[in-house]
């Protein structure tokens, strides 16, 4: 029996819609492509980390994803980048020499671990942002099943994707349903976090009984009773798309093996 997943919205959260090539590749290879610079984020020193991450955000401007893409990752970065600033350059006494800079006394071993930490974590986050802002949960689910994944499996890989718009539009609902019952989510610090639980516990409780409803509908259509599922309109592939795959599943190994020779 064939079997077609529905395309659901053309909005998800984080997706930006598009026709640049990226948009067109195959979310697998795309998937690969995350899966190596995860790799490369902690196998490469600095020097490769942070231009991994600025060749990333570039790709992402051309595909039509930067504003989306430079915000999220803006976001992320800005607050991590303050506390390691602070924890590791000024508070942590590393060995070393320290500097001065506008009568602050840092580390110059702390600045330089912080460099680091950073250039993991934009390599990798930059690399997740540009599969998410460029791939449609539901083309991730169908490319899945055009390649004989197991139900189970493709549903486990997609599905954070699939959750996360309708887990945001909830956790609003509730917030806007809390304001108009009295709940203060403006005032002081410790008047929010007082208020927090009132937003957590329906959101939680709302979470726990939808995993259990969807649980019961997919067993209910015999979600995994065929070992594969049929898609009728698979997302293209080609024969030069398999053989990057390959490629870069095979570079894999070794880039880890260059990272252990760099740190020896």
């Amino acid at each position: 029996m064939a079997v077609a997943r529905p395309q659901g919205a053309d909005h998800a959260l984080l997706y930006v819609p598009g026709r640049s090539f990226l948009h067109r590749l195959n979310p697998l290879t795309k998937l690969t492509l995350v899966l190596w610079c995860a790799v490369a984020a902690f196998a490469l020193p600095p020097e490769g980390t942070i231009p991994l991450a600025l060749l990333s955000i570039l790709i992402g401007s051309f595909a039509g994803a930067g504003r989306v893409f430079a915000r999220r990752l803006a976001l992320t970065l800005l607050p991590l980048s303050v506390a390691l600033f602070v924890v590791h350059g000024m508070l942590v006494d590393h060995a070393g020499a320290r500097a001065s800079l506008l009568g602050l006394d840092l580390s110059r071993e702390g600045l330089a671990y912080m460099v680091r930490i950073l250039g993991r974590i934009a390599a990798l986050l930059s690399g997740s942002l540009l599969f998410v802002c460029t791939t449609h949960p539901s083309r991730l689910l169908k490319a899945l099943d055009a390649h004989r994944f197991s139900p189970g499996a493709a549903y486990v890989i997609a599905s954070p994707l699939l959750l996360l718009e309708p887990f945001t539009q909830r956790a609003k609902a509730i917030r806007e349903a809390q304001m108009a019952r009295g709940l203060d989510l403006e005032g002081s610090f410790m008047t929010r976090v007082k208020a927090f639980p009132a937003l957590l516990m329906p959101l939680v409780t709302l979470a726990l009984a939808d995993i259990d409803h969807r649980a019961q509908v997919l067993d209910g259509r015999g979600f995994r009773a065929m070992p594969h599922r049929t898609v009728l309109d698979a997302p293209a592939d080609s024969r030069q798309q398999r053989a990057v795959r390959w490629a870069v599943l095979v570079s894999i190994p070794v880039l880890i093996a260059g990272g252990v020779l760099w740190h020896l």
